[in-house]
């Protein structure tokens, strides 16, 4: 067990208030309402404060982020410190996707994040540029422009450290390119399209400092487009990216 401190002010920043009653809180942000609380080797046991009865309960240390107790006494079970980065982290990110230089993108996103830190809600903005020697992702259009939206989910909440994913969606316009043999020689012709995709991203997220994080994100999902190159191509497929992000947030 980490140790006890009293401190009024902590108790009143966590919760709305407090009766005479202990509360459990867990890592994933929820809260028990408890009674008999008793700490022990690698969990703790209780009863539920309305609940009838000798029934005991038991949670492991490794859920519990700490105790408050009715007397003002509030136990750590992690360090504070990671207690901390939960609770009080700045709700706004720009990233600036540098993978996509790669694939003749310029790309940037924002993303908001719910005051409980476990949902965001991010906006990219991308601009196909230069030649078409590369195509602009894991796929087989050259994008020009193209905007959506993400939401990611933080299982584990904000923090050096954190886990996201969710579904996303982008819209945009772009083209195929197909080489043909006019007369002997060889010209390009351009179909252009519009562009839906739908992708499931994957990502982990690291903040050396606070203001700025370095992340790794996979997305896969599917592509539709309202025409096909004339080699036949389909107009939905499965497509992939894959993306590096420097992050500020504030």
């Amino acid at each position: 067990m980490k140790k006890a401190i009293s401190i009024p002010i902590i108790i009143l920043f966590f919760f709305n208030c407090l009766i005479a009653q202990d509360f459990i809180y867990k890592k994933d942000g929820n809260r028990i309402a408890a009674k008999n609380v008793e700490e022990l080797v690698g969990h703790i046991s209780y009863q539920k404060y309305n609940e009838q009865g000798d029934q005991i309960y038991k949670i492991n240390n490794n859920e519990v982020s700490f105790i408050a107790y009715e007397n003002g006494l509030v136990k750590f079970v992690e360090k504070e410190s990671r207690i901390i980065q939960r609770h009080d982290f700045n709700q706004n990110i720009i990233n600036y996707h540098l993978f996509d230089l790669v694939v003749n993108n310029f790309k940037i996103s924002y993303e908001r994040i719910l005051k409980n830190g476990k949902i965001g809600i991010q906006i990219p903005i991308a601009f196909g540029y230069g030649n078409t020697d590369q195509i602009s992702g894991f796929d087989d259009v050259y994008n020009q422009f193209y905007t959506g939206v993400a939401l990611n989910f933080y299982p584990t909440g904000q923090g050096k450290i954190r886990y996201f994913m969710g579904p996303g969606i982008q819209i945009g316009t772009g083209f195929f390119e197909d080489s043909y043999n006019y007369s002997g020689a060889n010209a390009d012709h351009k179909t252009d399209v519009y562009i839906f995709r739908f992708l499931v991203n994957n990502g982990i997220a690291f903040t050396p400092i606070k203001a700025l994080s370095i992340s790794l994100v996979g997305s896969l999902g599917i592509r539709y487009t309202d025409k096909t190159e004339n080699t036949g191509d389909q107009k939905i497929k499965t497509v992939g990216a894959f993306s590096t992000n420097l992050s500020y947030r504030f």
